[in-house]
């Protein structure tokens, strides 16, 4: 079998990354405009995360606010990303421009909260642009958990920091987003008890083997053991027994993060570069931000050409072929989108299990007896691969 993780590549036709225009496409497999976009507004980074590499890759920020007027307008969901985008002080005219062009979407910017007095301060400039963008800042664990995970001292601390600062000034739209590997599955009704007593969505989702985005190469693929599928059971339970709706979404989403972890294979047609596209901060648009491939830049195009160019079809058909069953927010949501009815319906069937204290999510398949996996080496070819990385000493100072 083809190496499923081994996506990434230059375009099929037309001239390379480096400069061009790209010709017509008439035999470009065509797709509607697509909902929803993952944008990096720039490749660096003030943290050290054991599950993302981009703070080892120097990266030329070459996509400007002004950019943002190239997005097609029909975006529904727009996350603007990093690297740490509170690094940039043009992030409020970013949000700007987004709001001009999609005048629909929702707008959720991702951080990892080190820079706490700038990024509650921004948000100030921010919320007057866009009242309804949201904020979704990492905790990945409780103390020093978090501050292993993120590598550097103190993390943990500026998270909290940041949160009192941005609730203290009644700021609206923040949430708390968790991201899962072996490292850190235990922690997961520690952080959704924190999330709940400060009244705080939480979003939890799986480390996932990202070339594209996060520049991770190496990565040790390993399932939950019996104690986290515990803590998912109570905690997916728990959302199920609310009466609120977005928690039964919710408590869907997390129950099969735990079946991306545990490796229980999904049937999941993946629609990168149709319904979703990932944006680099160097301008190249990628089908995904996991292992897809090059269909232009939007840096050097306008957005027809690169949407309609050969190297955009070529995207979609090794997205089509991918099958690596990726569960995160940006490959989900147009799933979601069409199978609502069969959400529904595991949403009722789960609900009243839960409520009658029946519902049992099912136990990781067996490890095979001669599996060799060692720190660099490629885990077998499965349906999902979560990160399963060794943890360097937190530094000492996050805000170098």
């Amino acid at each position: 079998m083809a190496d499923q993780y081994n996506l990434v590549s230059e375009p099929a036709a037309g001239p390379s990354a480096g400069g061009g225009r790209w010709a017509p496409a008439r035999s470009a497999r065509r797709a509607g405009p697509p909902r929803d976009a993952v944008i990096a507004v720039t490749g660096h980074c003030n943290a050290h995360c054991v599950m993302c590499d981009i703070w080892k890759h120097r990266q030329a920020d070459e996509l400007r606010p002004e950019h943002m007027r190239r997005l097609p307008p029909e975006l529904a969901s727009v996350n603007l990303s990093g690297g740490e985008p509170f690094l940039r002080g043009d992030l409020p005219q970013f949000v700007q421009e987004a709001r001009s062009r999609c005048a629909r979407a929702v707008i959720t910017i991702s951080t990892n909260g080190y820079l706490s007095q700038r990024i509650a301060d921004t948000m100030e400039r921010i919320v007057d642009i866009d009242p309804g963008v949201r904020l979704a800042v990492s905790l990945d664990g409780l103390g020093s958990v978090h501050d292993r995970v993120r590598g550097d001292g103190g993390a943990f601390d500026s998270v909290i920091r940041l949160l009192d600062l941005l609730q203290g000034r009644g700021c609206r739209g923040v949430r708390l987003s968790m991201t899962l590997s072996q490292v850190n599955a235990d922690q997961v009704l520690g952080v959704a008890e924190l999330a709940r007593s400060r009244g705080l969505e939480l979003g939890i989702v799986a480390a996932h083997r990202c070339r594209t985005h996060m520049r991770l190469e190496n990565g040790v693929a390993g399932q939950p053991t019996e104690a986290p599928r515990r803590s998912f059971q109570t905690l997916v339970a728990r959302w199920l027994r609310s009466w609120n709706p977005r928690q039964w979404l919710r408590a869907h989403f997390a129950a099969n993060t735990y079946r991306y972890l545990a490796r229980i294979p999904q049937a999941l047609v993946c629609r990168a570069g149709r319904d979703f596209f990932f944006l680099q901060a160097d301008g190249t648009v990628y089908a995904c931000g996991v292992n897809g491939r090059v269909m232009g830049n939007l840096v050097e195009q306008e957005w027809e050409e690169v949407w309609n160019s050969p190297a955009a079809g070529s995207a979609r058909s090794a997205a089509e072929r991918c099958g690596g069953n990726c569960w995160i927010v940006c490959t989900v949501r147009s799933w979601y989108r069409r199978h609502a009815w069969s959400v529904a319906a595991w949403v009722a069937g789960q609900k009243l299990l839960s409520h009658l204290r029946l519902l049992r999510l099912p136990a990781p398949p067996a490890e095979e007896a001669d599996d060799t996996r060692s720190a660099g080496a490629e885990a077998p070819a499965s349906p999902a691969s979560a990160v399963n990385l060794p943890i360097e000493a937190p530094r000492a100072d996050p805000s170098h």
